[in-house]
Formats: C-alpha cells, sequence, structure tokens
C-alpha cells in the first residue's frame, strides 16, 4: 500500500514536472528567452526578413514596371506577321446560344424555340444604337476611310430591310437571319478585290474562285463574304442564300485603330430556303487578296451548324 503511494506521488510529480518544461519552453524567465530566443534574437531575425521580403518585393515591382512600360493602352505589342493570328481575320456569328457549341436549332412555328436567337441579335444591333455621345462619328462611303480620331458611322437600318425584330429575323417562318462580324486586328487593311471586268487576267486560282463565288456581288471597296455547305450534301440542303449588304464588309471601317465609339460592320446572312429537318454544316468565307482560308483553324471563316427542324 505504502508503495503505491510512492509510485502516485512519481507519476503526479512527472506530470507537474512536464508541465513546467513545457511553460519554459515558451518562456524562460531565467535567461528572458521567448520560444528558445531571446529579445535581441528575435530583433535580428525579424530584421533579417524585413529586409530580405523587402528586398524580393522591390526586386519584382522592378520588373513589373520595367513590363508594363513596354505596353501601350492603344495598341498591342505584337501586330501583323508577329501575332498569333498572322493579319488573317476570321469571323464570329450570332445568335450564339451557348458558347460551347455553333449549332442554330429551332423549331419555326415555335417561338419558345427561337426566343433567345431572337433577343441575343437584338441585343448586339442595340449596341449600335447606343453610341456614347462623345464618339466622333462621320459618314463614310466608296472606301474612304475615316479621319484621326473618328470612326465610319454604321448605320442598322442598311442591313435590316429583310433581317429585323419585326418578323423575328425569319426565324418565324423558317428563313434564319446569321449576323456575321469580322473579328477585330489592330491596324489590319484589307486588300479588296478589283471587281472591274479586265481584273481576271492575272488572278490567282483563290482569287478566281473568290470571283466566281461572289459573282454579281462583287464589290470595290468590300470583303465579299460567301456561305455554302462544308460538304455537297450540305450544300444540296441550302436552296438560297440572301446577304445584307450584298457586297459584303466595307473597306471604310479599317484599319481598327481602337477609336472610342468604334463599331465594326456586320453582315447578315439569310438562309431563305433550307431543307428542314436537315443539320447542314455551314461555312462562311471572307474574300480579299490577303485573306486566306484554312478549314482546320477556321482562319478566314467562321463554321456553325443550321438545323431547322420539321413543323408538325
Amino acid at each position: 500500500m505504502a508503495q503505491e503511494d510512492v509510485d502516485g506521488q512519481h507519476q503526479k510529480k512527472g506530470f507537474s514536472s512536464k508541465a513546467r518544461d513545457f511553460g519554459r519552453s515558451i518562456w524562460n524567465p531565467q535567461k528572458k528567452e521567448f520560444i528558445g530566443r531571446t529579445a535581441s534574437s528575435w530583433a535580428k531575425i525579424g530584421l533579417f526578413y524585413l529586409v530580405f521580403y523587402s528586398c524580393l518585393a522591390g526586386f519584382f515591382a522592378v520588373m513589373l514596371v520595367g513590363f508594363f512600360s513596354t505596353l501601350d493602352d492603344t495598341a498591342p505589342t505584337q501586330q501583323k506577321m508577329y501575332s498569333l493570328i498572322k493579319s488573317n481575320p476570321g469571323m464570329g456569328f450570332q445568335p450564339m446560344i451557348n458558347i460551347e457549341s455553333t449549332l442554330i436549332k429551332f423549331v419555326a412555328n415555335e417561338p419558345n424555340t427561337y426566343k433567345e436567337h431572337i433577343e441575343k441579335i437584338d441585343s448586339i444591333l442595340k449596341e449600335y444604337d447606343n453610341v456614347d455621345p462623345d464618339t466622333n462619328l462621320t459618314t463614310c462611303q466608296n472606301g474612304e476611310q475615316a479621319g484621326p480620331g473618328q470612326v465610319c458611322k454604321f448605320n442598322v437600318a442598311d442591313i435590316s430591310t429583310e433581317c429585323n425584330k419585326g418578323n423575328n429575323f425569319g426565324y418565324s417562318n423558317g428563313t434564319p437571319c446569321v449576323l456575321l462580324k469580322v473579328n477585330k486586328v489592330y491596324n489590319w487593311i484589307p486588300e479588296t478585290f478589283d471587281c472591274s471586268s479586265n481584273a481576271t487576267e492575272n488572278d490567282d486560282e483563290f482569287v478566281k474562285e473568290g470571283r466566281k463565288k461572289l459573282g454579281d456581288r462583287c464589290e470595290n471597296f468590300h470583303i465579299g463574304i460567301s456561305c455554302e455547305g462544308e460538304s455537297d450534301s450540305d450544300s444540296d440542303n441550302l436552296l438560297s442564300i440572301q446577304y445584307f449588304p450584298s457586297g459584303g464588309f466595307s473597306k471604310s471601317y479599317y484599319p481598327y485603330m481602337n477609336v472610342k465609339g468604334y463599331r465594326s460592320p456586320l453582315v447578315f446572312v439569310k438562309f431563305s430556303e433550307v431543307n428542314h429537318g436537315a443539320l447542314i454544316q455551314v461555312w462562311c468565307k471572307l474574300w480579299a487578296y490577303n485573306i486566306k482560308h484554312h478549314k482546320n483553324d477556321k482562319a478566314g471563316s467562321v463554321h456553325f451548324e443550321l438545323l431547322v427542324d420539321k413543323m408538325p
């Protein structure tokens, strides 16, 4: 019994000793140490890290200042052949309901299936009506360009004769209008086709193909536009196509120089007659001397699918 009391006292003493040792590891009153360091030691190591991280932060600040000093607020550092797209613009289209899909699908007599399509196109056109009052607008004709600090005014009414909100952009009767826009490329100037009758003698195969596809829609001072099926079966399902304006994108709106209030020109492509119930792969191409096409990355063009479901 006495032996058990002695063992209990040793256990209690051992616990209290451990607690005291732990407390001393935090603060040692004899040596005046906090977590193993004196005040002067903490001051030295604190000063070291303060100087170290200050120098590190200063180094990165100098690097950032040097980097941003090479950037221009209005112009990209790499342009034309030094840019990723090599001065060969592509196109965008609307309506694109899902950014992960290029399918335009609807049923002609069911408004719920094309309501979003109409809203999407209408929202784009409204941006052209809401012009900043500080924008220096000018009217450009026959390929003439705006002066410094000016932008050519784009009139939506010029492309809305057949495609407008009043007729639901053609979706209600199965003749959908698709809105096309050339992607912005800074300081790029299109070299448009010479559409005069004697301009075919020295044309290469690319130009000859473009002039053939454009036909009587080839206009001077315009980037031509043509849409077709990617395969013969797709082309068979595209019975009639109209373009507004018929000549394509006017050269007057180029080059894009990031001037405040600039609006890219638009073209409506109306699929006036298509076979319903057929999934059609559509490939729309831009035509100019300095535009090339590539089917894999869609350079100088845009691809989308069109499906007008059969009406019950």
